[in-house]
């Protein structure tokens, strides 16, 4: 609901907020200055109000990072709900895969789409599309409590072997029921566009595997493929591993007898490693042929995600 009552609004964020205000919020009903939307103000979209508490980081890379000022944590004020709002930003970059160039842009438009295409499916985040008065597509996301799958990972204080025997299984069950339906997706002519491992949260107390961000629009549908490779990589191996991390660290890798090629290394990202077995020889050979079909060194590659997902269930 709204709150037009100056008296009311302020009175309202103490309570969901727990905090006082001394003076009215600004209210932004126009959400093209993202910058100008910082924390203490109002967001009115769509016959509701939201307060703004902060804007998003890039929790993959650090507390340290820039500021994701297009995307802010706010609470709603009806319900008392915690909310991610995506308001409209621009970007365009390239990857390249091999001699394959992708152009990627930030498309709200796509992010919408796929919002409404997986309406109540517990494998991706949810959310609604508010079109602001001058037309910009804000998505109001839900907030997932818990943690990406990267910061799991990273946190696992653990050997590789442990983990490799222990609870890979298990995470490995929950990362394939993301593939299929991020390949059911596909089938409707639709695609994530940045595949990674910080874009799998990990719900608290159902340990429930869901992807967030969906804005990215890429120009090869077959970058979700690929980047799910390197995901599956960075699974299998616990982190991404380098060449210099053997280097530096080798006690950290002492069943590690083997030089690493060029080959060895992900097709995707050439300083990361494919071939793990070189690293864990109890890695079982099938299953890291499975990986190095996304190493610089592949001639036979997967067609789709549907024929990676079969090859890694007759393992897990």
């Amino acid at each position: 609901m709204i709150f037009e009552d100056t008296e009311a609004l302020r009175l309202k964020i103490a309570e969901v907020a727990k905090r006082k205000i001394q003076k009215p919020p600004q209210i932004f009903e126009d959400t093209s200055s993202y910058m100008n939307i910082v924390g203490g103000s109002v967001v009115r979209l769509g016959g509701n109000d939201y307060y703004v508490i902060t804007d998003a980081r890039e929790n993959r890379f650090g507390v340290d990072d820039q500021p994701k000022f297009w995307v802010k944590y706010a609470l709603d004020l009806t319900t008392g709900t915690r909310k991610v709002i995506k308001l409209v930003f621009y970007e365009e970059f390239t990857a390249d895969i091999g001699l394959i160039r992708i152009r990627c842009k930030r498309n709200p438009q796509k992010e919408s789409d796929i919002l409404d295409a997986v309406r109540n499916n517990p494998r991706f985040m949810q959310g609604i599309t508010v079109t602001d008065p001058v037309g910009n597509l804000v998505r109001v996301i839900d907030v997932i409590p818990g943690c990406s799958m990267y910061q799991y990972l990273s946190d696992l204080e653990m050997t590789h072997e442990a983990y490799f025997f222990d609870r890979l299984p298990g995470i490995m069950k929950e990362v394939l029921a993301c593939m299929d339906a991020l390949a059911a997706l596909q089938r409707q002519g639709l695609h994530h566009g940045d595949v990674r491992s910080d874009h799998i949260w990990i719900e608290h107390g159902t340990d429930r595997y869901a992807w967030i961000d969906f804005d990215y629009e890429v120009s090869h549908t077959d970058y979700d493929l690929w980047s799910m490779g390197n995901l599956i990589i960075r699974v299998l191996g616990k982190d991404a591993h380098r060449a210099t991390d053997i280097e530096r660290r080798p006690k950290d890798y002492p069943l590690c007898r083997e030089s690493i090629t060029p080959e060895d290394h992900v097709l995707l990202y050439n300083d990361r490693i494919a071939n793990l077995r070189k690293l864990y020889p109890y890695i079982p050979r099938g299953l890291n042929d499975i990986a190095m079909r996304f190493s610089a060194g592949a001639t036979d590659f997967y067609k789709s995600l549907e024929q990676l997902s079969t090859d890694l269930h007759a393992f897990f």
